[in-house]
């Protein structure tokens, strides 16, 4: 028997987000599992069980579970495994109770990825209980009335509303909507999250209307479908759910924006508005009604998700919860009540935080200088395995808040290329966040092509250009060969512009009156030969460039918005054949 403090280090769960889940009719059958003697759990007990897992898999065990009364199951158990060796995920065989409750497309159960997602949708919205030190989940007397409640009646209905109304997204995501009446999946994700973290990305609208501009009709839904960020996801997931609930319905907008010197426009179907259900339950989200308030659940684990440092975000943004709970406080205060906790953080920081408990869906209200958590918050509690230890920020944290203290000008949301420059899985987020700080906070034309034998991204101001990789790399960035051949290529075909040599003709998208390129490598940091490779593409070329990391292309945006340096100037920090530098 593994004790409490090895039991939770073990389990790493991710619960207030959801994505991939989306059927209340799934969602009910999950939580009436936990129901002893309930349709669902009999079926479980009585037949898929016996027929779907295997006596190795813990058949069994699982039965012997869903017999005792209360219900409770370690999560393991109802998540079940991944694809074993020798299977594919088509075949791989049912391992886990909330597999073998939900229905695949071509086999009466589901892998562990969609049992894992409604697991965290019934955790999340308060219908199962969580016990963070077994590792185990149970029912809520919440869960109860809805799993109890007859398809269609008044009691389901009034539990789901108390259920979402109580998930702080789904209040976020109605709040945008009441301000804005239609807005597409790509503005409200924009809107939702934490500021400047890798696990809350959105793609760009102008970037999704340039891409259908240039898309082929029969292929427009899979543009849509295949290009969104994570809270571009989470607001699909929200929307449909609140579809069900008929508050919201799903109707295309046809939206403009500029991108550079063009004017996109298209139609983009996963766009929401209110009801006028949808606009009378959203006053119970403010108390505008005959209706009280009802409390919002906020888990610790939704305070962070993807950052490396993510379980010290989390304690943090939960104390300054509990504090801002209790009075109006200045930023100031929460600082040095932060500092009572052993936590030194800056007022930028501190902001940052309070701008994004509102992007997640708390009701923040500020009266001069000061803040206020207007909520009742429920389920926020700090870990015990963690309660009495002080988290350690990691060293790119330290370094990302010592940014933010100086970018006065850009927007924080730009913090999250410090994330993203380091991380292997996101060179889509990372290259598409590059190309929209240059053009879209300052100013630069062009923008990101990102596409097969294109450059990541192309900029230009007046007379200066300049071809960009951008590259996400874990352990710094040494610029291998192939990259540094493929940017000499580029060079050479900028010069040649011969559609026989590439016909999609990418360097259109400079002016005419751009004379002077130059090339640049953007990436979380540099190490091993990079010079060496930038040497060799000047020397081929003729053309100058550099490597530049995250923190340092900040810094330069900052200076640029700030009016401390010219355009011109900024191009020319990379005829050095090096690494940029300025600090």
């Amino acid at each position: 028997m593994k004790d409490e403090k090895e039991v939770f280090r073990v389990a790493v769960r991710t619960f207030g987000w959801v994505q991939e889940a989306y059927k209340l009719e799934n969602l009910k059958n999950v939580v009436s599992v936990f129901v002893p003697g309930s349709p669902v759990n009999r079926r479980l007990i009585e037949d898929k069980l016996v027929r779907l897992i295997s006596d190795e898999d813990g058949k069994a065990e699982f039965i012997e579970e869903l017999e005792a009364d209360p219900v409770i199951v370690p999560y393991a158990h109802l998540k079940g495994k991944g694809t074993p060796k020798g299977y594919t995920r088509s075949n791989a065989p049912c391992s886990g109770i909330i597999q073998a409750v939900l229905p695949g497309q071509r086999k009466e159960y589901q892998s562990d990825w969609p049992a894992d997602s409604f697991l965290r949708w019934a955790v999340s919205i308060g219908f199962l209980n969580y016990d963070r030190n077994g590792d185990t989940c149970s029912l809520s007397a919440l869960g109860r009335s809805y799993a109890e409640a007859e398809a269609g009646s008044k009691e389901e209905e009034e539990a789901l509303t108390t259920a979402f109304l109580s998930y702080p997204p789904v209040c976020r995501v109605l709040s945008l909507l009441a301000a804005g009446d239609h807005l597409t999946k790509f503005e409200i994700g924009a809107k939702l999250g934490f500021i400047g973290e890798a696990g809350f990305t959105s793609i760009p609208q102008h970037m999704i209307l340039q891409g259908l501009s240039e898309t082929a009709e029969e292929d427009r839904a899979k543009l849509l479908q295949d290009t969104e960020g994570t809270s571009d996801k989470y607001v699909r997931t929200i929307c449909s759910w609140l579809k069900q609930m008929g508050w919201v319905e799903q109707a295309a907008k046809t939206a403009a924006e500029d991108a550079g010197t063009r004017r996109y426009e298209g139609t983009i179907p996963q766009s929401y508005r209110l009801t006028l259900k949808g606009r009378t339950v959203f006053k119970h989200t403010t108390g505008v009604s005959k209706f009280a308030r009802i409390p919002k659940r906020v888990m610790w684990d939704m305070l962070a998700t993807k950052a490396a440092d993510r379980d010290y975000l989390r304690n943090r943004r939960t104390r300054i919860i509990q504090y801002l709970l209790k009075d109006y406080r200045s930023p100031e205060q929460v600082k040095a009540y932060l500092e009572t906790a052993g936590l030194e953080e800056t007022v930028e920081t501190i902001k940052d935080d309070i701008r994004g408990f509102e992007n997640i869906g708390l009701n923040v209200k500020r009266t001069g200088k000061t803040y206020k958590i207007m909520d009742d918050i429920v389920g926020l509690e700090i870990p015990a395995d963690d309660a009495g230890r002080i988290s350690v920020k990691s060293d790119m944290a330290v370094v990302k808040d010592s940014v933010r203290e100086r970018l006065a000008h850009v927007s924080h949301e730009y913090l999250l290329l410090i994330d993203l420059g380091f991380d292997g899985t996101s060179d889509r987020d990372y290259e598409i966040q590059t190309a929209e700080l240059l053009t879209r906070e300052l100013d630069f034309l062009g923008g990101r092509l990102g596409d097969t034998r294109k450059p990541d991204v192309c900029i230009y101001y007046g007379k200066d250009g300049m071809i960009i990789d951008t590259t996400a790399y874990g352990k710094g960035y040494s610029l291998p060969i192939k990259q540094a051949d493929e940017m000499y290529r580029y060079l050479e075909e900028n010069k040649e512009r011969n559609e026989k040599i590439n016909p999609n003709r990418w360097w259109k998208v400079f002016d005419e009156g751009v004379t002077d390129y130059r090339f640049a490598f953007v990436s979380g940091s540099f190490t091993g030969g990079f010079k060496d490779r930038l040497e060799n593409i000047h020397m081929r070329s003729g053309l100058c460039g550099g490597a530049i990391d995250s923190v340092t292309l900040l810094l330069l945006a900052e200076e640029l918005k700030a009016g401390r340096m010219e355009y011109s100037e900024f191009f020319r920090l990379f005829d050095c054949n090096d690494e940029v530098t300025f600090r």
